[in-house]
């Protein structure tokens, strides 16, 4: 063959090639001449279609679509009618391709791809941009797709609002603690609360679990949940439940750590709670993540709970938290590590108050004891008094006798008077008269003795003209005689007598024995 007819075959071969070139999928760098832009700006919703839709989409064309939603926002993505090219190994020929942009630009994984017929789920983005990304072969097409947007709000979720009792339902900043509805008593029933919590966006979320009674079955079959949903609700993401209570819990599941830097969290009762279960107390904190010798601007955890190593693969990583989380009596560097509440001033004085309102206490019992102790005393010196005797004068004589020896050796006969009631104290009454009158005679004994005894008596009726009347108390309680003495004197000179001068004298009595003045 000479070298002539050997060019001719080469060149022939070479046009061959070159014919068949419509056969070889081309590869497209870019989405030029079919670029679509939705906006927040614009409409909070609308539909986006495939090129030419409702009817078949063209060969080799690759159209973008993009999506961006306010900075705190999301982008939320619904197909209403979907039908590409089937591709036995996976999306090769004909699909969509759909990926959250995070702010510096860059797609994040995982992309999601979609071909066929099935119609791919509800998408909401992870960040404020999303992009997808359609394209076509030179082999097949079909219809092409129909969907809908929504630009969302940063504090959007599926579920219904909030009953009563729940709290605050969208949270911010370094960290704090969620309680369900009435605890630490019993969760009312039929209850329904939603909470998002949404950090920086280089922070994720750290969710510590306190207290845990919701059931008391660790198998979530009932209506009675707790459930963690990493990021937004989307029908096939899978929460994280919590059904039963906190000693069937392993330690590995009582703290969770977020894939990004938002988080929705949702409880739910049934119809009842006959067991007048408590619900759940959890805490989150907004952690960065660093290896050992990374900088921290916060406080550092001591790195003792292993969440990190297992969510970032890094066998030396620790949390950062905010300073402000040391000591707040909250779990905020995990399950099992206690290091940001460690040597706090507020457990010290904790302590010391403790220790003071114990003593404060114990003095409060000690003087109640004494208290007491004198009372007791008191009354029973009271009860037994020392009792007195009447003290004798000089000759030996009672104030009895000296009292009955006031009486006038001619009046022995003189009349008595007996009192119905007999007080508990009685008194001897002296009592002198002194008129300007003298006696007439001093012999008549019998006269004398005679009118002053009725003179006595009258005067003992009319207390202003009573004139001598001596009143004693023989010791005997039940009654008490009265002698009344006459006047020296039967006649006057016709004048009124002068006011009487009294003097008393009471003597207490206790069982029929006076008590001396003292």
């Amino acid at each position: 063959m000479t070298s002539g007819l050997r060019a001719l075959i080469f060149v022939t071969m070479v046009t061959d090639m070159v014919s068949c070139q419509d056969f070889i999928e081309s590869v497209v760098d870019s989405c030029a001449g079919c670029e679509h832009k939705y906006t927040f700006r614009g409409s909070r919703t609308g539909i986006f279609t495939s090129p030419g839709f409702p009817d078949n989409y063209p060969e080799r064309t690759t159209c973008c679509y993009f999506f961006h939603a306010k900075d705190e926002g999301r982008v939320r993505i619904e197909f209403d009618y979907f039908e590409l090219e089937k591709s036995e190994n996976g999306c090769n020929y004909d699909y969509i391709e759909i990926s959250s942009i995070n702010i510096r630009g860059f797609k994040e994984q995982p992309r999601s791809k979609y071909c066929g017929k099935t119609t791919p789920p509800l998408y909401i983005s992870t960040q404020s941009k999303l992009e997808i990304i359609f394209h076509s072969d030179v082999t097949t097409n079909a219809k092409g797709f129909l969907g809908h947007y929504e630009f969302i709000d940063k504090n959007w979720h599926p579920f219904p609002p909030s009953t009563i009792g729940c709290g605050e339902g969208y949270l911010t900043g370094s960290g704090g603690d969620i309680r369900s509805p009435g605890f630490p008593g019993p969760y009312p029933a039929e209850a329904g609360c939603t909470w998002v919590l949404q950090v920086l966006p280089m922070q994720r979320i750290l969710v510590t679990i306190i207290a845990l009674q919701i059931t008391n079955s660790a198998k979530c079959q009932d209506t009675n949940l707790l459930m963690l949903f990493d990021g937004h609700v989307t029908p096939e993401l899978d929460p994280v439940t919590y059904c039963g209570q906190l000693d069937q819990e392993p330690v590995e599941r009582r703290e969770y750590l977020s894939i990004g830097d938002r988080l929705v969290i949702r409880f739910q009762s049934g119809m009842n709670n006959l067991g007048r279960l408590t619900g759940f107390h959890l805490s989150w904190t907004a952690v960065t993540i660093h290896t050992y010798g990374g900088l921290c601007t916060g406080f550092q955890c001591a790195g003792n709970s292993g969440l990190c190593a297992r969510n970032i693969a890094h066998e030396q990583c620790r949390f950062c938290i905010d300073a402000s989380l040391k000591c707040n009596e909250l779990p905020n560097c995990g399950a099992r590590d206690e290091s940001d509440e460690h040597k706090c001033l507020n457990h010290i004085f904790r302590y010391v108050g403790y220790i003071g309102a114990g003593a404060a206490v114990a003095l409060i019992i000690i003087i109640v004891i004494i208290v007491v102790c004198c009372c007791r005393r008191w009354r029973r010196r009271r009860h037994n008094r020392i009792r007195y005797h009447v003290p004798k004068n000089q000759s030996g004589l009672s104030a009895q006798s000296v009292t009955r020896s006031l009486l006038p050796a001619t009046s022995p006969s003189a009349p008595v008077r007996t009192l119905d009631r007999s007080p508990r104290t009685s008194s001897i009454m002296y009592t002198t008269s002194f008129t300007d009158c003298r006696l007439q005679s001093l012999n008549d004994d019998n006269a004398i003795s005679n009118h002053s005894s009725t003179k006595a008596l009258h005067t003992f009726g009319n207390s202003k003209s009573l004139n001598h009347v001596n009143m004693e108390t023989d010791g005997d309680t039940d009654s008490d005689v009265f002698h009344p003495v006459a006047e020296s004197s039967a006649t006057y000179k016709g004048h009124q007598k002068r006011p009487s001068y009294h003097m008393m004298r009471e003597l207490c009595y206790q069982d029929g024995n006076m008590l001396p003045d003292i």
